[in-house]
C-alpha cells in the first residue's frame, strides 16, 4: 500500500502594499496588507529524520517570500503608471516587484506556488511537491492554488 503524507509550513507577517489598475473601486489606489502563506507540502517517503519536507532546509522559499513580499510595492506589469512608479522607485521611495500574473491574492498564490513546487522538487530530487498554497491578505481575504498536477486528491 502506497501511503502519502502532508505538512504545512505557515509564513507569516510581510508587510507590502498594490494596486488592482483595473478595478473601479478603493482597490486601485495603492494600499496595503500584511500578507501571509501556508504551504501544504506532500511526499510518499520521508526524509532520513521522517520529515515531509525538513523545515530548517526552506531558507531558499524564506528568501524569496522576503524579497517579493517584504515592504515592496507589488504593481503589474501591465500598471499605465508603472513608469511613474519607477521613478519614485528610483528616487528611493519605494521598492518594486512586477508580478507575473497579477497583484490579487489568486495570482500570488498561483505564481508563489508554481515557483515553489519546481523549486522543491528540484531540492528533493522529485521526493516532495507542493499541494497547496494559501495566499492570505488579512484575516478576512485568502486565495488557494491548488495544484492540481500533483495529483491532489483533496482533504482527508
Amino acid at each position: 500500500m502506497t501511503m502519502t503524507l502532508r505538512s504545512s509550513k505557515t509564513f507569516a507577517n510581510y508587510p507590502c502594499a498594490h494596486r488592482q489598475w483595473r478595478h473601479d473601486g478603493n482597490c486601485r489606489v495603492v494600499h496595503g496588507y500584511s500578507r501571509s502563506f501556508v504551504f501544504w507540502f506532500e511526499a510518499q517517503e520521508r526524509t532520513k529524520e521522517g520529515f515531509v519536507v525538513d523545515f530548517g532546509n526552506l531558507r531558499w522559499l524564506h528568501d524569496r517570500l522576503d524579497a517579493y513580499f517584504d515592504h515592496t510595492l507589488l504593481l503589474c506589469k501591465d500598471d499605465p503608471l508603472l513608469p511613474k512608479f519607477q521613478e519614485l522607485e528610483a528616487l528611493g521611495a519605494c521598492r518594486l516587484v512586477i508580478m507575473p500574473y497579477g497583484v490579487g491574492m489568486e495570482d500570488t498564490a498561483q505564481a508563489i506556488g508554481e515557483w515553489t513546487d519546481s523549486t522543491l522538487r528540484t531540492v528533493t530530487k522529485g521526493r516532495a511537491w507542493v499541494v497547496s498554497v494559501e495566499a492570505r491578505e488579512n484575516d478576512k481575504n485568502s486565495a488557494i492554488w491548488l495544484n492540481l498536477g500533483a495529483g491532489f486528491k483533496g482533504w482527508l
